[in-house]
């Protein structure tokens, strides 16, 4: 798998989960923050700290499924070349 299409695919991952996050941060909290108050600053902060976890969350397991995945890539293009080298073979003795 060559590297423009790993970065394409991770971005697409980052692009994915911080329309998710985005989408429930909209959904979920409908104040505004008054920069004047330092209350409404303070849960906006922590809001954001919250948002930030469940993204890194988000991010660390996706990243896990796709280094995953394209193991299960490799392992198939090796069998499919393994499978064909065979069928090569038999073919080569009828």
């Amino acid at each position: 798998m060559d590297s423009s299409s790993s970065d394409s695919d991770e971005e697409a991952n980052i692009c994915f989960v911080a329309g998710t996050v985005h989408n429930f941060t909209l959904e979920e909290s409908n104040e505004e923050v008054d920069l004047f108050d330092i209350h409404s600053l303070w849960e906006a902060y922590q809001e954001a700290i919250s948002n930030n976890g469940m993204i890194e969350s988000t991010y660390k397991t996706m990243k896990r499924n796709y280094k995953n995945a394209c193991k299960e890539i490799e392992l198939m293009q090796q069998e499919k070349t393994s499978l064909n080298d065979i069928s090569l073979k038999n073919t080569k003795l009828l």
